[in-house]
């Protein structure tokens, strides 16, 4: 049974993996886990239990050595904060867990999904990102240890119109309970509401968990961190309501 703890875990490797491909780096500091990724100047504070100074500091620090010009911290909704905003952080819009099975789309879009990581449009930041897809292939460049939950598959599907026009795109990375967690999931603001994210999802989830199609009735279950404009959206494609996190920004 997924559990808010577990879409916590799923969060964190995916920030830790998006550090690691881009040329960053992980570390912690007394109780605090942080992932540092240069590709967007941001450092993220990883879930701690019971953030303190003796930790925030330090790691705060570092952040200005290497030059974070935003720092974000998630965290659970019980955990205390207090030390938190002390130190400048504020709430950013409330996120909620979602987790369930994956329907299928209730209209087929009339486009194309694909995996993969050739997106010739992708400039700066976005195109170093796509990096992420590759982690898991050579995971002995990655300089993580072997196992480490950063390395699991992941992979990025991209949608177009019939006429070539990117349109979406969205990452999934495979989580240790073999569900498949959803990120970075964007669709063009003149083609909302067609189908594109729910088409999507069912693209990464047929790629990752049954690339061959053989069986069309696959359960497959997804994790996702939902902001308030997208739970809606995640609702209406299987996934329920897990609980409600924090995503708080130094300002």
């Amino acid at each position: 049974m997924t559990t808010i703890g577990f879409a916590q875990d799923a969060l964190s490797h995916w920030h830790q993996a998006m550090a690691t491909a881009t040329g960053g780096k992980i570390f912690t500091t007394h109780g605090c886990s942080w992932a540092w990724q240069p590709a967007r100047a941001r450092l993220v504070l990883l879930f701690p239990a019971h953030a303190q100074e003796a930790g925030l500091r330090p790691g705060l620090a570092e952040g200005t050595r290497l030059g974070a010009r935003r720092v974000e911290a998630w965290v659970n909704s019980g955990a205390p904060s207090t030390a938190l905003e002390a130190a400048g952080f504020s709430d950013a819009a409330q996120i909620s867990w979602h987790a369930g099975e994956l329907v299928g789309p209730r209209e087929p879009w009339d486009g194309r999904v694909r995996l993969g990581t050739e997106i010739p449009e992708a400039k700066g930041a976005d195109a170093k990102e796509l990096q992420v897809a590759n982690l898991w292939r050579d995971p002995a460049a990655a300089g993580l240890s072997a196992g480490h939950p950063a390395l699991r598959r992941i992979e990025q599907a991209t949608a177009r119109t019939l006429e070539g026009e990117l349109v979406g795109r969205a990452f999934a990375q495979q989580a240790l309970g073999g569900q498949l967690a959803i990120h970075g999931l964007a669709v063009a603001p003149s083609h909302r509401r067609a189908g594109i994210g729910s088409s999507l999802l069912n693209g990464l989830a047929r790629g990752m968990a049954n690339p061959l199609g053989l069986d069309d009735q696959s359960r497959i279950e997804l994790i996702a961190a939902a902001s308030p404009s997208s739970a809606q959206f995640f609702e209406a494609n299987g996934m329920r309501l897990l609980g409600r996190g924090r995503h708080l920004v130094l300002r």
